[in-house]
């Protein structure tokens, strides 16, 4: 810690505290939450890294390099012994998540780089497209994987987002890779716009993926480029990935690999992770697909419009670590409202499911057209859609790929409502998407409770919000419709003790009838 203060490192005063908070923990991590443990080495971790660009100045890199990577390896190599030999870690993934932290930190390799620089080629085979807005926390990981790449033809265009403050040139300097190029943005707006100028800068044969924050495995390029090359068909291809982080508690679910099965799940789902996919430029930009600048979810717009335009894969392989550190845009969309009140992504959402319908629609058989009893296009709709791909894919259960019907569930509700006023119960993403069911079937007078934000003492940002407690003794007045698409045994216990019976006075929306 002292070769930090002696070339003028950790002076400022949260720099100081994050050191003071570091030693007060050694030996005795057991005394502080495990996210405590957490927090703090992520923080040093990032002062390591702001104290290379200081180091860098007064030394060669690889030297500055040696001597942090000394630090930050006494800081930890006791660290997961320590929690292993007690027991402390109740969950595998808590186990899994220390040693990302140890393991994936950029300090814990014993070089700066495992594979000499290389130059720019006039035309690379692979353009990766990396935007970049206050990311230095985390950037120089990503950076690494991918000049560590055993594919080596590549640029990486970072795209500079307008108003951001890293140290872009300083840190790109230190890998001394010519490779690489910044693009700089001119205005704030969304990503979408940041990926197309990116797009328009490249010249390579495919175009790649790739966010600040997450590690791409070293054979990634090699088998996403082989892949594309051995399969002239296939347009576009991600990969499988694998989370990792401080915050990191959620599950892998591992995406379809087959065009078929891929198109299928579009209907609902976003098929590909972004950060992962790889794709032939010339044909998306001959077929005009670019990402939507006006969109939230600006890959899930561009994937559902290509999985119907052109023929797409998933490899089987796990080829990114994919960085979750607590926050998440999906749900930080979810607060951006339209005229109407309503989340803008779930309208967005909305509208792209029916786009996809109208999509699928066109491509029918006159088999399929059948099928559907020669339907119309706009009275084709999303049960239609399930017997079309029951009949394309040759199987019956399509659960691991897209939800129920919920037509069946919007008539039980028309059915049991009996002039009650229908609540909605919980008010995450399938909350909302109710809440813009509801409007459409012409509700507008409804209510909404969230049992979860209740108990932490939040308040739902809706007009229609209503306390639980209101609920109870009150199944003449109101119909409830539980959003979740599990069965959680609390809630129903609960709006049975109420006095509110299954059916008749509530209903689990988005499961399955009959289960």
């Amino acid at each position: 810690m002292n070769l930090l203060r002696l070339h003028d490192c950790a002076r400022s005063e949260e720099d100081q505290a994050i050191v003071a908070r570091l030693q007060s923990m050694f030996g005795q991590w057991n005394s502080f939450a495990f996210p405590e443990v957490l927090q703090a080495y992520r923080d040093f971790d990032f002062l390591l890294k702001r104290s290379f660009l200081t180091f860098c100045r007064t030394m060669p890199a690889e030297q500055a390099y040696r001597s942090l990577h000394e630090i930050w390896i006494g800081a930890t190599q006791d660290l997961l012994g320590f929690y292993a030999e007690r027991r402390l870690l109740n969950m595998a993934r808590d186990f899994e998540r220390l040693r990302d932290l140890i393991e994936l930190s950029f300090f814990f390799e014993s070089r700066l780089l495992n594979r000499s620089a290389s130059s720019a080629s006039p035309a690379p085979a692979i353009s990766v497209i990396l935007p970049v807005y206050r990311a230095q926390q985390f950037l120089w990981e990503a950076l690494r994987s991918l000049y560590e790449q055993t594919f080596q033809d590549f640029e990486i265009i970072l795209v500079n987002e307008c108003g951001n403050d890293d140290p872009l040139e300083e840190i790109l300097a230190i890998f001394g890779d010519t490779r690489t190029r910044i693009v700089q943005k001119t205005a704030r707006a969304r990503l979408g716009m940041s990926l197309n100028l990116g797009i328009r800068h490249a010249r390579g044969e495919f175009i790649a993926r790739m966010d600040a924050d997450d590690i791409a495995l070293p054979g990634r390029f090699a088998a996403q480029a082989d892949f594309l090359r051995a399969h002239p068909d296939i347009t576009l291809c991600g990969t499988q990935y694998r989370s990792f982080g401080t915050a990191n508690n959620w599950s892998d679910k591992p995406y379809p690999l087959t065009h078929p099965e891929i198109q299928c799940r579009s209907l609902k789902y976003c098929c590909f992770l972004h950060p992962t996919v790889m794709w032939r430029r010339r044909e998306l930009i001959e077929h005009g697909l670019w990402y939507n600048e006006e969109v939230l979810a600006e890959d899930t717009d561009l994937f559902a419009r290509t999985v119907y335009t052109l023929q797409t894969a998933n490899l089987p392989e796990t080829l990114l670590l994919y960085r979750r550190e607590g926050h998440n845009l999906s749900i930080a969309n979810l607060k951006h409202k339209d005229g109407k009140q309503r989340s803008l992504a779930v309208v967005q959402s909305m509208e792209l499911e029916r786009n996809n319908l109208k999509r699928l629609y066109r491509t029918l058989s006159e088999e399929e057209l059948d099928l559907v009893a020669r339907k119309a296009e706009d009275d084709f709709a999303y049960g239609d859609a399930l017997r079309i791909y029951r009949h394309r894919l040759g199987r019956e259960d399509l659960s691991d790929l897209l939800p129920p019907d919920t037509s069946e569930a919007m008539g039980a509700l028309s059915v049991n409502l009996n002039g009650r006023i229908p609540v909605i119960w919980g008010y995450g993403w399938n909350g909302q998407v109710l809440e813009y069911l509801l409007q459409e079937q012409g509700y507008r007078e409804y209510r909404i409770v969230d049992q979860r934000l209740q108990a932490l003492n939040g308040a739902l940002d809706s007009p229609h919000a209503m306390k639980l407690e209101q609920l109870d003794g009150r199944s003449d007045a109101y119909y409830v419709l539980i959003s979740m698409d599990k069965h959680f045994p609390d809630v129903t216990e609960r709006l049975e003790s109420f006095g509110y019976r299954e059916h008749k006075d509530y209903l689990e929306f988005f499961l399955r009838r009959g289960k």
